[in-house]
């Protein structure tokens, strides 16, 4: 089965060190395409081998994150054209397979008949002070179930993602609770750093808006993400802390089921709803035999 992972970055040069190396483990070099956000220089020799695609890279719009994934649609949509499945993700997310066979073998076997499939999605909390370098399970083995990073990345027919790839405009997926998709954001050892660039943006780019004449007011919440990036990150781990536990020893089998239960559909649009997924949340420790696998 032939299989193409995809990715979109912009400066996160250990983010894509990792995704690099862990998707090399899935498929050849030759089959990693990295959209190169503004064309650094760096991402070429961090993706030796890789399909790496220069896109220029202006000031940080109101719509970005609409354009991003126009973009990375349209990418993994032409490249059905000579590829089986097409896996799309952040930079920051990684997948693992639980299943037979590593994951294009698994993917190959799946009898799910929906457009694409979705990993259980997983946010790991910066909890306990281990050493990363040594393994990213195995220094921060906890993690929100999140319906946010429930997505439906895994495609063997054209999508139209929603802002932010989080669901879909049209067609079903199906949660596969032998693939764990891991969101590293918060437990990057240069956090700090990529925060603070990312806020002086947001600072740069509102100036540039107001001097520009337009008419669209930015809003508070415009790229609120960056802007107010610790009380975001707050805000999880007060719902980490007031999670309940979710056993997963024996498997992800019941998590997959709860994030199930949680998607709904409204027109077109099918997402995990997170709301749905907060009441109550849930929280996991990945089991000591899988810490190795990331």
């Amino acid at each position: 089965m032939r299989l193409a992972i995809v990715t979109m970055v912009w400066r996160d040069h250990w983010l894509l060190d990792k995704w690099v190396r862990h998707n090399a483990q899935y498929v050849d070099r030759r089959s990693l395409y990295v959209i190169n956000h503004g064309g650094d220089p760096k991402i070429h020799d961090i993706a030796q081998g890789c399909n790496v695609i220069d896109i220029p890279r202006d000031e940080v719009t109101i719509d970005l994150t609409r354009r991003r994934w126009d973009l990375l649609g349209g990418i993994t949509n032409g490249l059905l054209a000579f590829y089986d499945r097409v896996i799309c993700t952040d930079v920051d997310e990684l997948i693992v397979c639980l299943g037979q066979g590593g994951l294009p073998g698994h993917l190959e076997n799946s009898t799910a008949d929906t457009v694409a499939l979705s990993p259980v999605g997983l946010n790991l909390m910066p909890v306990g002070d281990g050493d990363i370098e040594a393994g990213v399970l195995k220094a921060y083995p906890q993690a929100r179930l999140s319906a946010k990073y429930t997505k439906p990345c895994i495609v063997r027919d054209r999508v139209v993602w929603t802002v932010g790839g989080h669901g879909l405009q049209r067609g079903r997926f199906t949660i596969d609770p032998e693939l764990l998709l891991f969101h590293l954001h918060y437990v990057t050892p240069d956090y700090t750093e990529r925060m603070e660039e990312r806020r002086r943006i947001v600072e740069q780019s509102r100036a540039h808006h107001s001097a520009s004449g337009a008419a669209v007011e930015l809003g508070k919440r415009y790229w609120i993400n960056w802007s107010q990036s610790g009380m975001i990150r707050d805000k999880e781990l007060g719902l980490f802390e007031q999670s309940r536990d979710l056993p997963v020893e024996d498997g992800f089998g019941q998590a997959a089921e709860l994030l199930t239960a949680a998607i709904r559909s409204e027109g077109k649009k099918t997402v995990v709803d997170h709301a749905v997924m907060n009441k109550p949340p849930y929280r996991i420790t990945v089991p000591e035999k899988l810490r190795h696998l990331l």
